[in-house]
């Protein structure tokens, strides 16, 4: 017969009741609804983005492999300059609300606002998220209104100096993908979720 150590686990027990009972942190608006997200990131959309971190430049592409009402799989490749993939790709499946919840930033340590979001597709209107990470890097991401999904532009700077800049440089499903002259679709009006 097999003996069940009960001391753990109801130490793991006791720590998760504290944890619900600890207020839970005022959060600034998402960008998006996870249901915006996944009105666009049906089967088959890509996007790839571009990051600069000082010298050196990577590609990335993620694309939708199957989705349903719950949940997303896609898959990830880094690129290489040619445009094809240079390492194996990696396969992950994420809730629509985890995608989501990837925009969740604690009000009193972050500002949102209004702004013009940048990247190869062109000028949008969007949110821009201002935070800073665990190293004390301020941290600047714009979520274009149009564009559901990660920040149209993501920049990382220590002391003013940039480390690191991405931005998309394609999105939506491969034969109505946005060109970098034309904002990612642009036929959507600004609104705040």
């Amino acid at each position: 017969m097999r003996r069940v150590r009960l001391a753990p686990i109801l130490c793991a027990c006791a720590a998760l009741a504290a944890r619900a009972e600890s207020p839970v942190p005022e959060t600034l608006p998402v960008p998006y609804s996870a249901d915006q997200i996944r009105e666009r990131w049906v089967v088959g959309f890509r996007l790839e983005t571009r990051t600069l971190a000082g010298e050196t430049e990577s590609l990335e592409r993620t694309e939708v492999l199957a989705a349903d009402a719950e949940q997303v799989s896609m898959r990830f490749e880094f690129l290489g300059a040619d445009g094809e993939p240079a390492k194996p790709p990696q396969e992950f499946s994420a809730k629509w609300s985890e995608l989501r919840d990837h925009a969740l930033f604690e009000a009193a340590k972050a500002t949102r606002e209004r702004a013009e979001c940048r990247s190869q597709l062109g000028t949008q209107p969007g949110w821009r998220y201002a935070t800073s990470d665990a190293n004390g890097d301020a941290l600047s991401m714009c979520f274009a209104d149009a564009a559901p999904g990660p920040p149209v532009e993501h920049e990382t700077r220590r002391d003013g100096k940039l480390l690191s800049r991405t931005e998309h440089i394609s999105y939506g499903v491969p034969s109505t993908a946005s060109e970098p002259a034309s904002p990612a679709g642009s036929e959507a009006q600004a609104s705040e979720p």
